[in-house]
């Protein structure tokens, strides 16, 4: 579930966001109506799963899944494709 936050975003907690042209992140997020801002946001270079997004998110970063450096973005809403909430606690190690 979300929430609102006191700048007016929505704060989905710890998710996959999936921007256009391919792009995916990990991350804290919140939505404005403008803008996915990604505190955290770490770039998943390859999913390393069978079942795609869905199983990364539930299960967290697998043996082939390569993550990226991380850094607080901000995504055009425009460019959103989807955000898929992860299970936080697969991805606290």
């Amino acid at each position: 579930m979300t929430e609102q936050t006191q700048t007016t975003g929505e704060a989905h907690g710890l998710a996959l966001v999936v921007a256009d042209r391919g792009f995916v992140w990990v991350g804290k997020v919140i939505t404005t109506p403008d803008w996915v801002e990604i505190e955290g946001a770490r770039p998943v270079r390859r999913w390393g799963t069978k079942e795609g997004l869905g199983q990364l998110a539930k299960e967290g970063p697998l043996p082939d899944t390569r993550l990226d450096a991380a850094a607080d973005l901000k995504v055009s809403r425009k460019a959103l494709i989807a955000i898929i909430p992860c299970e936080a606690e697969k991805w606290a190690a």
